[in-house]
């Protein structure tokens, strides 16, 4: 990424030494790293509501998250007329923000369906009848659709916490007959019964590492380069 400005309103070819930023630009900059911040940090908490499902707080963080935004977008003004403004923006949403946003969610997914495993740790046996074609399925390949794979529900009948319980699922193995025994998994104390996705967990988590490689580097470089280019510290003294 290039920090150097360049002259003339129409972004000339006559470049500048690190000194002659602007006052009002270089005040602009630390205004716009702090709302970088946090508007990664309050994008990443409401991320991780989303997919928690807590709507509570979203309203709060959409309010921040808006405010850093704005302020981002004020803090940028000055640059308005200097190719700088388009590469920042493209280094903070490619490098900064989105590995962030994304590394945060693949984490908050791979953690609900850790705690998911967790409490409905019991191993119990199924049984199902009354199966019924609930929906579809396209059948993508590299040359399009090409049909479609029908999607089974089954009445699930199972004993656990003392209990007996019936409920209507999907059946991610399709098709039985009246009397198939199918082992689900059922938390020891409410009796419920959910999936568990270990595939799924494994590649969230892949992904968030990814993620964390790409950001890390990115919030060291950056501030690092906003001092070199003079955009950030004190004033360089002009050349003799």
């Amino acid at each position: 990424m290039t920090y150097r400005p360049t002259g003339g309103p129409t972004g000339g070819a006559t470049d500048r030494t690190r000194g002659e930023w602007s006052t009002l630009q270089r005040a602009c900059v630390p205004v716009a790293l702090v709302a970088t911040v946090v508007a990664t940090v309050v994008g990443g908490l409401a991320v991780w509501q989303w997919l928690a499902d807590d709507r509570g707080v979203r309203s709060a963080y959409a309010l921040a998250l808006g405010a850093a935004v704005l302020a981002c977008g004020v803090a940028a003004v000055p640059f308005r007329r200097r190719d700088v403004l388009a590469d920042a923006v493209g280094v903070v949403v490619v490098f900064l923000l989105l590995p962030t946003l994304v590394g945060v969610g693949a984490v908050a997914s791979a953690t609900s369906d850790i705690r998911e495993w967790r409490r409905t740790s019991q191993a119990v046996t199924a049984t199902l009848s009354g199966c019924y074609v609930s929906g579809s399925q396209p059948i993508d390949t590299d040359r399009g659709t090409i049909g479609s794979d029908d999607l089974y529900s089954c009445t699930y009948r199972w004993t656990a916490a003392g209990r007996d319980w019936e409920q209507v699922r999907r059946s991610p193995n399709g098709d039985h007959p009246d009397g198939y025994r199918e082992q689900v998994w059922a938390d020891g104390k409410t009796g419920e019964v959910a999936e568990h996705h270990p595939i799924r967990i494994g590649l969230c988590l892949l992904l968030a590492l990814g993620c964390l490689i790409v950001a890390v580097p990115s919030w060291i470089v950056h501030p690092w380069m906003l001092l070199e280019y003079g955009l950030l510290g004190r004033r360089p003294k002009a050349d003799a």
